[in-house]
């Protein structure tokens, strides 16, 4: 072999070793940043307040969350676990669609005839969650549509809807509220990461 073809060759070698040392160091440091690199669990509880009390404190509902569902005075609408891999959108949607009455209409020679509509009920979460620190920063979008009341033949049934989109720091299993509201249909959403 020539000498030039040799430090060519010589000169690819260690440019390979290079990027091949550096792809190593940043997977180490990419590991190190998000802790052992396994998926987190959300878990996400959605929650009615029977005697709801604007006076409560965030800390004082979470706090009280488990005595009050043993008293009856909590409803839980529904429990969500998701798990998310690092700095990735997890997602989950949960629904079904409804045939609701929207009215009646008289029909001649037919009598009268239901006039109906679909309705989307249910739920959808978009999470991302990454590590910060010993906390975890937790992106959350969180929608619920829900039929409310009795329906009648001509009249459909009230549909409420709960939307949150925030970002949290959290610290590992420890449950907070990340919001709600003290209205007559008063709907409160807890969140923990483990």
């Amino acid at each position: 072999m020539r000498p030039s073809t040799m430090l060519f060759l010589a000169v690819v070698m260690a440019s390979s070793l290079g990027s091949s040392q550096e792809i190593e160091k940043s997977q180490a440091a990419s590991k190190k940043s998000s802790g052992s690199g396994n998926a987190y669990i959300v878990q996400l509880t959605e929650f009615r307040m029977k005697k709801s009390d604007v006076h409560v404190s965030a800390s004082e509902i979470i706090k009280l969350l488990d005595e009050m569902k043993d008293n009856g005075d909590i409803e839980v609408i529904e429990t969500i676990r998701l798990s998310a891999l690092p700095s990735y959108e997890s997602m989950i949607q949960i629904g079904r669609r409804a045939t609701i009455t929207a009215g009646t209409m008289d029909a001649p020679g037919r009598g009268q005839t239901r006039l109906t509509q679909h309705q989307e009920i249910g739920t959808t979460v978009r999470l991302t969650a990454e590590p910060s620190g010993e906390r975890t920063l937790l992106k959350l979008s969180y929608e619920a549509i829900r039929l409310e009341g009795e329906a009648s033949d001509d009249i459909p049934p009230d549909t409420t809807a709960f939307e949150i989109n925030t970002a949290m720091l959290l610290e590992p299993s420890k449950t907070v509220l990340v919001g709600g509201t003290s209205a007559d249909s008063s709907a409160f959403l807890a969140v923990s990461v483990e």
